[in-house]
């Protein structure tokens, strides 16, 4: 594994116990509470304690440097005897735990913690865990060279480089952000707690995060919900994927002609790119960007993303087939602008979980059939070239198996975890049960499509019947 570049002088030390990379601090295990006010927007504040775990920035090293683990605690309001705590698991990877409790998904967290304590973890590098300062230098593209796929390609290898480079250089060690440490923070957290076990209940990367616990700490883990699964082969998607979203799409809105109307805009700006112009930002300037099909390609994996705008896909294209051509240029200028913005820790862990070769060779074949080629995984898995992040191994990638009780629940339109993979990790979950959710997507349409999920989940996590079955989208957004 890479090494980790040390400034010895005074001012870099306080630089990184700023940024919290703790060294000579409270020792590994080390656990501390405050009492906290969790600021759940449009109610009063929940009260809570905020938690503090020092763990090492090695696991393999754990007398050395460590960095401090941010959490809040939600204690059981009526404590069920015999539940395991649960830790919350956010996605991204990068995404706060604690933050994602303040908004639109409380009720799901409120429903859990009348039973059971409830962990809200900032994982390692994420929210208040020790993250590292964002990369302070802007991808450059100029906007009005056609920036196709090789050359966007270029620019965030580059760009990546340099970023890796001043994290290196700030004392940040980029092989400490993979999920197999995230995943021993867990077992240290558990015994921090004096608990024999805990339930994970992950979401999106925090699925993955919870196969690679499932792994190794299985006898330590009461019951597991994977919201969204990414299994551990599962980090780079397969672009057909994308295509059979799309005539799902095709089907629900009674457009047959969606597969084949996308197909020609696409291939008209790989014939002839267009020479738009988007709105500027703050007042500013409108840009003029020479746009082709693989920013298309690149905005139409974007809307995919989220249920709300992959449904209005018929709409979209046929504006574009008609030359009207707003709605893109506005994403582009934003895909150029805020598309290179790097974290250390979203980047280190998406390019240590890698992809093994049999999957490499899948997604190759198979971008020359899709719709969106290359887009859907843009820059992955070429930026990993150059960085010095120690891939993890087929060990890690291995198709899980275990007898933890577990719940998977998916969406049916889900443009990021597909329902299949799902179906087909649960065929090595011998004690498992599948919720999918009709029409819901990613993000929060999954949390919020089916006004019963709160209650299947609660009933899982105390360990009572819950059945298989497709829940018909409800009063959720």
């Amino acid at each position: 594994m890479g090494s980790i570049t040390f400034y010895r002088s005074v001012f870099l030390i306080a630089t990184l116990l700023a940024c919290g990379a703790a060294y000579a601090a409270p020792a590994a295990g080390d656990l501390s509470y405050e009492p906290y006010a969790l600021p759940v927007r449009g109610q009063a504040s929940v009260a809570a304690e905020l938690g503090t775990l020092t763990v090492p920035v090695r696991h393999a090293q754990p007398a050395g440097a460590t960095l401090s683990l941010r959490f809040v605690r939600l204690k059981a309001v009526q404590p069920v005897a015999g539940l395991a705590p649960v830790v919350y698991l956010a996605g991204g990877p990068g995404g706060s735990g604690i933050g994602s409790a303040l908004g639109a998904r409380w009720p799901l967290f409120d429903r859990v913690r009348q039973q059971q304590d409830l962990i809200l973890l900032d994982q390692r590098g994420a929210g208040r865990s020790g993250a590292a300062p964002n990369c302070p230098y802007a991808l450059e593209l100029p906007s009005q060279d056609l920036q196709d796929h090789a050359r966007q390609l270029a620019a965030s290898q580059a760009h990546a480089r340099r970023c890796m480079a001043f994290w290196r250089q700030q004392g940040w060690d980029p092989n400490a952000f993979n999920t197999e440490e995230n995943a021993a923070d867990l077992a240290l957290l558990r015994r921090a707690l004096g608990v024999p076990r805990l339930s994970l209940w992950g979401m999106s990367y925090g699925t993955h995060l919870a196969f690679a616990a499932l792994r190794t700490q299985g006898q330590t883990l009461e019951r597991v919900i994977l919201m969204g699964s990414e299994g551990p082969n599962d980090t780079l998607k397969l672009p057909l994927d994308a295509d059979r979203l799309i005539s799902q799409i095709a089907a629900q809105r009674q457009r047959p002609d969606l597969p084949a109307l996308m197909a020609s805009v696409i291939a008209g700006l790989a014939a002839k790119p267009a020479l738009l112009q988007a709105p500027g930002l703050e007042g500013g300037k409108d840009s003029t960007l020479r746009v082709g099909a693989f920013d298309l390609q690149l905005a139409t994996v974007l809307w995919l993303a989220r249920r709300d705008s992959a449904l209005q896909l018929p709409e979209l294209y046929d504006a574009l087939a008609a030359g009207k051509w707003d709605a893109l240029a506005t994403l582009v200028r934003d895909i150029r602008r805020y598309g290179g913005e790097q974290r250390l820790m979203p980047l280190a862990m998406d390019v240590a979980s890698g992809a093994s070769p049999l999957r490499l060779r899948q997604i190759a074949a198979e971008e020359g059939r899709s719709l969106l080629g290359p887009a859907l995984n843009f820059p992955f898995p070429q930026i990993s070239e150059g960085l010095g992040i120690e891939d993890l191994g087929e060990g890690f990638r291995a198709f899980p198996a275990s007898a933890v009780p577990t719940l998977f629940v998916s969406g049916e339109l889900d443009g990021r975890t597909p329902l299949h993979n799902a179906e087909r990790l649960q065929r090595g979950f011998r004690h498992s049960r599948h919720l999918v959710i009709e029409g819901a997507g990613h993000d929060d349409d999954l949390w919020l499509a089916s006004p019963v999920l709160a209650e299947r989940m609660a009933d899982f996590l105390a360990g009572r019947e819950v059945s298989t079955a497709w829940l018909p989208r409800g009063s959720g957004k």
